[in-house]
Parts: structure tokens; C-alpha cells; sequence
């Protein structure tokens, strides 16, 4: 199922629908009973956004994994906000939680932000 979703994600970004393509791959769909494709998105447009053009997604889902009871519960978890990076700042600050060394990369090179 994830396999399917990430394709069409690379699909819909081909495509130049980036921003839809964005917010399906902000989080990864999790498996509930029933067949409830299950998705936790930090903000309320990011919700509406991907609601308004579930159609498509769903259909697809449906067709490659042929099962059409398939269905999408999409909840907003407004603390899930910290986890993205938007200013230059947070961006290095994420890459130096990811890896410290990044701080001796710019200082050998004598790069600022």
C-alpha cells in the first residue's frame, strides 16, 4: 500500500500538482480495520487541501491494490507543526539534528546562513 501511495505521490509531482504532492507525503498512511487508510497532518489546509483532491488517489489506491473498500481518515495534529523546517535557520537546525558534523562543514568552509 505505501509502495502504491509513493507512486502516486511521484505521479502527481510529474504531473506539476507539487503542493498536493507535498502534503500527501508528509506523513505515511498507516493501515486501521476496515481497509481506513489513516494520515496525521500538522495543519487544517494541509486536511482540506487533500480532501478536495482525494478522488483521484483513492481511485488509484482502489485500482492497484484492488480492493474497493478502501477509505481515507485524514486528522490534524497541530504539534506535528514543530517537525518542519521553513526559515533557513530551522532547515540548518533540523540538518544539524540530523547530523552534527554539518557544523564543521560550514565553519572548514566559512559558510553562514
Amino acid at each position: 500500500m505505501q509502495k502504491h501511495w509513493a507512486d502516486f505521490v511521484i505521479q502527481i509531482d510529474n504531473d506539476g500538482r507539487k503542493i498536493l504532492a507535498s502534503n500527501l507525503n508528509t506523513d505515511t498512511p498507516k493501515l486501521l480495520e476496515n481497509f481506513v487508510l489513516w494520515i496525521e497532518l500538522p495543519n487544517g489546509t494541509m486536511k482540506k487541501e487533500i480532501e478536495r483532491e482525494q478522488f483521484d488517489l483513492m481511485e488509484y489506491l482502489r485500482a492497484k491494490l484492488n480492493n474497493h473498500f478502501i477509505s481515507l481518515k485524514i486528522t490534524v495534529n497541530e504539534t506535528t507543526n514543530t517537525k518542519f523546517a521553513f526559515t533557513p535557520e530551522e532547515k540548518y537546525e533540523k540538518l544539524r539534528e540530523k547530523n552534527p558534523v554539518i557544523d564543521l562543514l560550514r565553519q572548514e568552509f566559512d559558510l553562514s546562513l
